[in-house]
């Protein structure tokens, strides 16, 4: 869409031609300085101001120069196929093939894309990739048995109202101390004279027992 907007002025309404004369100087107004004002400002010296050196116009417009745009489009469906065939019928289809097959440019061309596939076949098959490098690594032997898991120790709520634990957190420095919290997972149902404390637990001493923190 091209956006154009023309308009006509008049030379009249530029305003006329300037015409000056001499005459003898007027006073219109005539202000005495306050005293009291001057104390307000402070002389700027030096004193800084920007100027053009562009020649002043009455009037300027700048047009730049037309580029003209179209818009196009291609839907493409299957393959290169002429108007008088329907990709949609087989038979069309393969009696259009068996034409194409027997024409010279055809074979030349299938030639001379065989070439380059070729050579990348070529540069993958460069690399033997059943290759046994390392012969003297000896085998890792697999293991045939279940996997299976025990129970080393139980860490249990001291508490006599018993709580599920709610999250567990190792020390950063080993995995010598668990700390554990506890709470009641029934919203506002706990039951009454439940303990808030979280134990932490270290591993080392079992015997020892636990640490107790209020929270």
């Amino acid at each position: 869409m091209e956006i154009v907007y023309v308009y006509v002025k008049k030379r009249s309404k530029f305003g006329k031609q300037c015409n000056f004369s001499d005459r003898q100087a007027e006073l219109n107004i005539d202000i005495p300085p306050n005293p009291e004002l001057a104390k307000q400002f402070v002389e700027r010296n030096p004193v800084d101001t920007g100027i053009q050196c562009s020649t002043s116009m009455s009037e300027h417009e700048a047009n730049t120069e037309r580029f003209e745009m179209e818009t196009r489009g291609v839907n493409h469906i299957e393959g290169g196929w002429p108007k008088d065939v329907n990709p949609l019928e087989l038979e069309q289809t393969i009696r259009f093939r068996k034409k194409v097959e027997k024409d010279e440019n055809y074979i030349n061309t299938i030639m001379q894309l065989g070439s380059i596939m070729e050579h990348c076949i070529k540069q993958n098959n460069a690399i033997d990739i059943y290759q046994e490098y390392f012969d003297d690594e000896d085998a890792v032997e697999v293991m045939e048995e279940a996997p299976s898991a025990k129970t080393i120790n139980v860490f249990r709520d001291p508490q006599e109202i018993k709580r599920p634990a709610t999250h567990i957190s190792w020390h950063p420095d080993g995995n010598r101390k668990l700390a554990v919290a506890y709470s009641c997972l029934n919203f506002q149902r706990a039951p009454e004279g439940m303990s808030n404390e979280s134990y932490i637990w270290d591993l080392g001493e079992k015997q020892r027992g636990p640490v107790a923190r209020e929270g």
